[in-house]
């Protein structure tokens, strides 16, 4: 399997606390069915300096495959960010001040939960306009979406690519997500699922439990298309398959 959505290098956000802590994530996504992890940190939040950020991205990127070799834990680190919507957000990308995913065309981004619907529209519409496709991430979790959910539908008929948390369809991010991510699910309009990891203890990186309560509720075909097949496409810069 692999997973999109993971904070696994230490020191850069609110994701992996020391370089052991990330060793051990990577041994628990390996053990779990994961080959292929894109250690997504968190970018452009306020009083970040972006262009700095990427440098210190790809230092600890290196730093961390080497040590994942050191440590024989066979997981392939890919490139990428969770990026905050910001002013200049576009123009960042373009100066490579941001990170997609794999150098591809694909753009793990976010709001804030609170943020208002009209926010994410202007959003996705400034990076599809751009050339970008934007892989929204946790949808389900946003308020305006828990208050009104077709907003999702909507996103997915102009380009958007709609990423799950694990954690809201197990019930771990409240009522609201869980019931917003089944309605995703239950329409087929999530394209992909991640752990969206932040800890080897809570928020980890396992998919198996993920894959198997799909599975059995949805059909083997959609774990297939939300945890390999459509990440995969996402890596090589494809067009994802929606159902």
């Amino acid at each position: 399997m692999i997973d999109l959505h993971a904070h696994l290098l230490p020191g850069l956000d609110d994701g992996a606390r020391s370089w052991e802590e990330a060793v051990e994530m990577a041994q628990t996504a390996v053990e779990s069915g994961i080959d292929t992890v894109a250690a997504t940190c968190h970018a452009n939040l306020p009083g970040r300096e972006s262009a700095e950020l990427v440098r210190v991205y790809r230092r600890q990127l290196e730093q961390f495959r080497e040590l994942l070799t050191k440590e024989r834990i066979p997981l392939q680190l890919i490139e990428g960010m969770e990026i905050m919507d910001g002013p200049e957000l576009v123009r960042k990308l373009k100066r490579e001040e941001l990170l997609t995913i794999n150098h591809t065309r694909y753009v793990l981004a976010e709001v804030r939960l609170d943020a208002p619907a009209w926010q994410i529209y202007r959003m996705l519409t400034y990076l599809l306009d751009a050339g970008y496709i934007p892989v929204l991430a946790h949808p389900e979790r946003y308020r305006c979406v828990q208050r009104i959910p077709g907003h999702v539908k909507e996103w997915a008929a102009m380009g958007a690519v709609l990423q799950l948390d694990k954690g809201s369809i197990f019930g771990r991010f409240g009522e609201g997500a869980a019931d917003a991510a089944a309605y995703m699910l239950d329409r087929q309009l999530a394209s992909l699922a991640a752990t969206d990891a932040h800890r080897a203890d809570v928020r980890t990186l396992s998919l198996a439990p993920l894959r198997d309560l799909l599975a059995r509720q949805y059909g083997s075909a959609c774990p297939e298309l939300l945890l390999r097949e459509n990440p995969r496409r996402i890596l090589k810069g494809q067009e994802v398959i929606r159902f």
